[in-house]
């Protein structure tokens, strides 16, 4: 799957209603700035300044951008513009242009999870086929119990056919729930300790993978065992940001200050030392990360930090697995606003 609200992807709507929470303003700060593992609450402003060529498109139309030469990109589908009236699809394809899809009113995060795209709203999830994106599917309402706050789903990743884990946020914070094939929600325990980012994801029918601080503030990926009631830190990389785990749920990737890194998912949770797959620049942030079908590619939504701490010149970069490792595919200025999360297609 790609994580639908992976750290960095709390959208403007959402953070308007965190700023008051020091747990979830830090957040933003490991999510989004150059402050490493530590965690403070001075989270910077987030300013989309598009570079020249990628002012907003009209539908059909698409953005330049930059490619590897004979390389073929996937599509890489970003739920874009995040309002709740003007939330919508944009398509990158490997014509290396981006094409605008179709709007989805209400819908706050997105995922793939096996070859279904689910789309959740405030109070329900819906199911598209992933060569269909622009088609409805079928709808599922969650029936939340009275722990669960009836607030903004700003994560979700779903278990065929059906079981679903999804991160709300309140005006009191972040809650994690698993809901049922039946819709059936109920509070996630245990729960990631200070949890800061909403990304949440399925390893098997009963693990599950978030991120989480200790002590000393710092951020790791920690695994909860829902069959056994338990929670256990990975200590392969510290100062984890975003992470994404692939649709076929064999690999993961995990950005830091310095780098973003991809392994299979045994490794994370052997602590072996992950693969880099890119190096970030002293002032690059990356907030959103996805891994395609078979994580052998991997995209991520980046910008660069001012001195006054806000992220402008925001580009989608993608890089493909290849024998000697991992090389760039594109990189492309985004024509939407904001970005609500992001899968690929292909």
């Amino acid at each position: 799957m790609s994580i639908g609200g992976s750290a960095g992807r709390l959208i403007d709507h959402v953070n308007s209603g965190l700023r008051s929470l020091a747990p979830i303003a830090a957040a933003l700060c490991v999510a989004v700035t150059g402050c490493a593992s530590v965690v403070n609450s001075d989270a910077p402003t987030l300013v989309v300044v598009p570079t020249a060529g990628a002012t907003a498109v009209p539908s059909g139309t698409s953005a330049p951008s930059v490619g590897a030469t004979g390389v073929d990109v996937p599509q890489l589908l970003v739920l874009g513009d995040g309002t709740n009236e003007e939330a919508g699809m944009w398509i990158y394809a490997d014509d290396g242009g981006w094409t605008r899809g179709a709007k989805t009113p209400g819908v706050t995060a997105i995922a793939r999870d096996g070859e279904i795209l689910t789309l959740a709203s405030q109070g329900s999830l819906e199911f598209r086929e992933v060569p269909k994106p622009q088609e409805r599917g079928s709808s599922q309402g969650m029936k939340l119990g009275a722990q669960v706050p009836l607030g903004t789903v700003v994560s979700v990743d779903c278990l065929e056919p059906g079981r679903a884990v999804v991160g709300i946020v309140d005006a009191n914070g972040l809650e994690f729930a698993v809901v049922d094939a039946d819709g059936t929600g109920r509070v996630l325990t245990p729960a990631p300790d200070s949890p800061f980012g909403p990304s949440i994801a399925w390893l098997d029918a009963h693990r599950l993978v978030a991120l989480s601080t200790d002590n000393r503030q710092v951020s790791r990926l920690a695994v909860i065992d829902t069959a056994k009631g338990t929670l256990s830190l990975l200590h392969g990389l510290v100062g984890v940001r975003a992470f994404a785990v692939s649709p076929d749920r064999l690999w993961l990737a995990a950005a830091i200050e310095s780098g973003v890194y991809v392994a299979p998912v045994s490794d994370w949770l052997a602590d072996r030392g992950p693969a880099t797959a890119a190096t970030l620049k002293p002032s690059q942030v990356v907030w959103d990360l996805a891994l395609s079908g078979d994580g052998s590619r991997l995209a991520m939504f980046s910008g660069t930090e001012a001195a006054d701490g806000t992220v402008g010149d925001i580009h989608e970069v993608g890089y493909g697995r290849k024998p000697g490792g991992w090389a760039r595919i594109f990189d492309s200025p985004v024509p939407f606003s904001q970005a609500i999360g992001q899968v690929w297609l292909v």
